[in-house]
């Protein structure tokens, strides 16, 4: 049976999962004075994504453009265009921006490190490496436990899932809507809507109490 091409995502995906907190680090900008600048964020180490995909797609499978660059006083920018190979075929899947830091004066490691940047959120389009835009990687990175591959690694609560029909606690599914192909999480204090196409059930999420959350790009709401 041929392999789909969200069957092998799924593989990737599953490859940084099991190195836990290894595979994750935290993100963040700091002005010349040193303080943090925004919201502080955590990703996937670029070597676990790349190593994932080159694994099981193959490196001679994709492939990517750099379209633009911008040099600024303390950071660097760069624009690319990801391209894959589908049936012999190099399709694009869309182009995103980068940034990167310039450190110590270091303007090359910048460039390269902007570039890296914009290839990883290329990939989040195909749900590559996903996990950090759902805002799942917090927890593994301050968790005391550190998991390798055939252990199980840190993952928030599963509350209710539609498909199985199941609860961890009924207390905690008080409230919440029973909506066809959605999912919730607990995840420190609040849960968390999972699914596709959340945007068409909107109107039955905000009766149930959740909130979009732009800088986690969630619908989510307070735990009881």
């Amino acid at each position: 049976m041929a392999v789909t091409l969200k069957e092998k995502i799924d593989k990737i995906n599953e490859r940084p999962r099991s190195f836990g907190k290894e595979a994750v680090q935290e993100v963040k900008m700091t002005g010349k004075d040193g303080q943090v600048i925004g919201r502080v964020k955590y990703g996937y180490r670029p070597q676990y994504v790349f190593d994932s995909v080159n694994e099981i797609l193959g490196p001679e499978n994709w492939k990517h453009e750099l379209t633009k660059e911008e040099i600024f006083d303390i950071q660097t920018v760069a624009e690319v265009k990801l391209f894959l190979k589908v049936d012999n075929e190099w399709l694009c899947k869309g182009s995103q921006k980068g940034q990167m830091q310039i450190v110590k004066g270091n303007v090359g490691d910048a460039q390269k490190g902007a570039i890296t940047d914009a290839i990883q959120k290329c990939m989040s389009l195909l749900f590559i490496g996903s996990d950090a835009y759902k805002g799942l990687l917090e927890s593994v990175y301050n968790g005391n436990k550190t998991s390798r591959p055939g252990k199980t690694s840190t993952k928030p609560t599963l509350i209710r899932s539609e498909t199985a029909g199941s609860s961890t606690d009924k207390s905690e599914t008080t409230g919440l809507p029973h909506i066809s192909g959605v999912t919730f999480e607990k995840r420190q204090g609040m849960i968390i809507a999972l699914g596709n196409r959340l945007y068409d059930k909107k109107e039955l999420l905000k009766a149930a109490g959740f909130q979009w959350d732009k800088s986690e790009k969630t619908w989510q709401k307070k735990a009881a």
